[in-house]
C-alpha cells in the first residue's frame, strides 16, 4: 500500500483484498475486466498480487486454498487497530485475526460484526495509508455496502465503532437504505439483506463508466450475472455478478446528474 500524498482517512474504506482459492485465475479475470496491473510481492511463503488501478494501488489478491469461498475483504482505516479491535469486541463483534503487523506497511486485524459480516481494521504507516476513498477512478471500489440480517442492530454497532451516522432513504418494499455518514462524507451503505436466509456480508461496487459494456464483458470472461443494469433513480445504475471463482461483486455507473460514490 503506497501513499497518495493524502490521508489518513479514519472511518473510511481505504483498501480491498480479493481472498480467492485461485490467485492466477482471479487476477486474469479482473485485469481483463478493469485493465488492472498486478505487482507480485513475495510475502512469507506466498505471493501477494498488489492491484494497481489509476494513480496507485487499491488492494491485493491473496490465494487461500482453505477458505470456503472466494470473497472481497474491505479494510477500514482506524487510528489504533488494537484499541478498535477491543472496542469492537465490547460492541459484540468478533476478532478472527488479532492485531498483526504487516512489515513495512502497517497493522491490521480481521474482524466480524455481531451479524457475521467480515472486514478488516487497518492502520497504515505514513507512506501506506491506502487509497483516497473520494477519488472516483474507473476500476476502483467506489461504494461499500453492508447487506445485514439485522440492519437495525448493525447500525448501532457501526455507529458505536466508527461514529457513522445514518441518513435514511425509503426504498419502498425493499425497506430502508441507511447511507453511512462520517461528517459530510458518505462512508458506505447499510440495508437489510434482500435474500432471506443469506448471511450478512459486505458488497463492493466497482466504478464502471460503461455499465452495460462492462457487464457483458464480465459475462464473456466467465462471470455469472445476477442482476444487470438496475437503475438507481437520481444516482446511477448497477449490476451484481459472481466472478469465475465465486466472489460476489457489483459494477456501478454514475448518472451525469448523480452523486459520485
Amino acid at each position: 500500500m503506497s501513499s497518495q500524498n493524502q490521508g489518513p482517512w479514519p472511518g473510511r474504506f481505504v483498501w480491498h483484498d480479493m481472498m480467492t482459492t485461485d490467485g492466477a485465475k482471479s487476477a486474469q479475470f479482473y485485469c481483463a475486466l478493469f485493465d488492472w496491473q498486478i505487482h507480485e510481492i513475495p510475502m512469507q511463503g506466498c505471493t501477494y498480487r498488489m492491484i494497481m488501478a489509476g494513480p496507485g494501488p487499491i488492494g491485493g489478491i491473496v490465494e487461500e486454498k482453505n477458505i470456503p469461498m472466494a470473497h472481497w475483504m474491505p479494510y477500514v482505516a482506524v487510528a489504533d487497530v488494537d484499541a478498535a479491535a477491543k472496542k469492537l469486541q465490547q460492541l459484540g463483534g468478533s476478532v478472527c485475526v488479532p492485531p498483526t503487523d504487516i512489515p513495512g506497511t502497517g497493522r491490521f486485524a480481521v474482524v466480524g460484526d455481531p451479524q457475521g459480516a467480515y472486514f478488516s481494521l487497518y492502520k497504515g504507516l505514513p507512506e501506506s495509508q491506502g487509497f483516497d476513498p473520494d477519488l472516483p477512478v474507473p476500476g476502483r471500489v467506489c461504494w461499500n455496502e453492508l447487506l445485514s440480517t439485522d440492519d437495525v442492530a448493525a447500525q448501532k454497532f457501526y455507529s458505536g465503532l466508527f461514529g457513522w451516522k445514518e441518513q435514511t432513504k425509503d426504498m419502498g418494499p425493499m425497506g430502508t437504505y441507511r447511507v453511512q455518514m462520517l461528517g459530510d462524507k458518505q462512508a458506505g451503505g447499510l440495508m437489510k439483506h434482500p435474500m432471506p436466509g443469506a448471511p450478512s456480508c459486505w458488497l463492493m461496487y466497482f466504478l464502471a463508466p460503461d455499465l452495460a459494456g462492462s457487464t457483458k464483458r464480465a459475462e464473456k470472461l466467465g462471470a455469472k450475472v445476477m442482476h444487470a443494469n438496475v437503475p438507481i433513480p437520481g444516482i446511477g445504475a448497477f449490476s451484481m455478478l459472481s466472478d469465475p471463482c465465486g466472489a460476489i461483486f457489483a459494477l456501478f455507473q454514475i448518472n451525469a446528474t448523480g452523486t459520485p460514490c
